[in-house]
């Protein structure tokens, strides 16, 4: 099991720092650390360095992810990994017991008091990321759910621009956690070359957008070309991306399948209620019209039926008792 890491310590600064004293301290030690401002021989160790503190920025700025990471906290990691299931605080939040702590709080988060959403279904989510993005420790966390800040440039970063573009013209690709590509804005985010430059991100950007940032080319005779930012977004945990739509699985549980009810569905914007009819069949689909990416597009939600891994004497008197009148 990947080793404990301390976020706080990466980034410098305390556990109750504010939003705005971790931003700050991200963005110093971004530069200070950034691969290509140190030589050849230091590359690699830089390397490492920044992407501990591209990480420790991606948890301790998403309100949920840092929430999570610190009602678990180290003991709680060092429990699970001992092989004592969750710590006393975890196993409060859920009545399966046991597991990953972190995915435990994942998963009863967005259920509320007396809400009906139980967890995600399907895997979690981690194989889904590549290039080691993230550390081990982080995908057992949060099984490669990213979000909270700029994702990075892709290998292709400062190719030169399809024939037809102006010289000194380059393309980078621009690697965006779904969130980021959902909700738009300016972001911030370093060059290879050490500059830092704002970007305004429109509010559902979709795959394979480009965006221009003029004058950050390369150098010709005439000044420089233009940069030429081309939107990748990465793969999430929850949701998959088709075009503008995304499909998220949702468990329930039987009773609510047969007697209908609400239930809690997580969105991009957040949880959100939604009824589920009454005779509902397992794999049955919601859709949630502008709830996608963007708001031209639509959230698809697949119901699957959870059976319970026990029961108690009260339960299975009442499935006995169902059985025999059915």
């Amino acid at each position: 099991m990947a080793e404990y890491k301390d976020y706080y310590k990466i980034l410098g600064v305390n556990k109750n720092a504010t939003d705005a004293e971790i931003k700050k301290a991200f963005k110093t030690m971004a530069r200070k650390y950034h691969p290509d401002l140190h030589p050849e021989s230091e590359k690699a160790k830089m390397t490492e360095k920044f992407k501990d503190i591209n990480e420790a920025y991606t948890v301790l700025s998403d309100k949920q992810k840092r929430t999570i990471y610190d009602q678990v906290g180290e003991q709680g990691y060092q429990d699970y990994t001992r092989g004592g299931g969750a710590s006393s605080r975890a196993r409060s939040s859920s009545s399966y017991g046991g597991g990953n702590p972190y995915q435990q709080y994942q998963q009863y988060s967005y259920g509320g008091n007396g809400g009906g959403f139980s967890g995600f279904a399907g895997n979690s989510g981690a194989e889904a990321f590549s290039g080691g993005d993230f550390s081990d420790f982080f995908q057992s966390i949060f099984g490669g759910m990213g979000g909270g800040g700029f994702g990075g440039f892709g290998q292709n970063f400062g190719r030169t621009a399809a024939s037809g573009q102006a010289a000194g013209d380059v393309e980078a690709e621009l690697a965006l956690n779904m969130e980021d590509a959902h909700r738009g804005g300016n972001m911030q985010m370093t060059l290879p070359n050490g500059r830092t430059v704002t970007v305004k991100l429109p509010a559902g950007v979709s795959e394979g957008k480009k965006i221009k940032l003029k004058g950050m080319g390369n150098p010709t005779r005439r000044g420089n070309g233009d940069l030429y930012l081309i939107v990748k977004i990465r793969p999430h945990a929850m949701f998959r991306l088709e075009g503008e739509d995304l499909h998220v699985p949702v468990i329930i549980m039987p009773w609510t399948a047969a007697l209908g009810g609400t239930i809690f569905v997580p969105t991009l914007d957040g949880p959100v209620k939604v009824k589920v009819p009454a005779g509902t069949h397992n794999g049955k689909k919601l859709k949630l019209s502008g709830k996608g990416l963007s708001a031209r597009g639509s959230l698809y939600v697949t119901l699957t039926i959870d059976v319970p891994r026990t029961l108690s004497k009260e339960q299975k008197d009442l499935f006995t008792k169902l059985a025999q009148i059915s």
